[in-house]
């Protein structure tokens, strides 16, 4: 038998950490992760309201949201798969309940694409989608980090204002 089997942990990994350690890293783990999943949720239901009423620039508002929420590889998994779930779910109730292929045909032909392409018109606007919310978290994540440099000052330390004989 190897370590692997007598472990269940894969090649690599310290087998010898304390429980306590790896405890607090678990639940710290899920936490992070029911963390995404909530904002996510939240992120999708108000990008799909917005959609509803015709606000597409909530999709906007949402990445801006989800960036101030959420860092590194979760802001990047929710600004992809939350425009997708809730313009693709829209998009196809909209499939189901009135045949849209006839107007994404109409709208592709005018973009100069052939008729036949209906489904390029289904992935520009989840495209689109995509685009709009990465932007908004761009522009958070941007501000963020202007807030920040700007706090430092110039030399990187926070800005310490000094005495000079006219202040007194």
């Amino acid at each position: 038998m190897d370590t692997q089997s007598l472990t269940g942990q894969l090649p690599g990994r310290r087998t010898a950490t304390t429980d306590a350690g790896t405890a607090s890293r678990d639940r710290a783990w899920d936490r992070t992760w029911v963390r995404v999943l909530a904002v996510g949720a939240a992120g999708a239901v108000l990008d799909w309201g917005g959609n509803q009423l015709g606000w597409w620039w909530v999709t906007v508002l949402t990445g801006v949201a989800a960036a101030l929420l959420l860092r590194g590889r979760a802001l990047a998994a929710f600004t992809v798969a939350v425009p997708l779930l809730s313009w693709g779910a829209e998009l196809f109730r909209l499939w189901t309940a009135t045949d849209t292929t006839r107007i994404a045909r109409v709208t592709i032909g005018l973009a100069g694409v052939s008729d036949d392409a209906a489904w390029l018109g289904y992935v520009f606007t989840l495209l689109y989608a995509v685009l709009l919310c990465a932007a908004g978290a761009w522009v958070a994540a941007a501000a963020r980090q202007l807030v920040r440099a700007a706090r430092r000052g110039p030399t990187g330390n926070p800005i310490e204002q000094e005495e000079t004989p006219s202040d007194a």
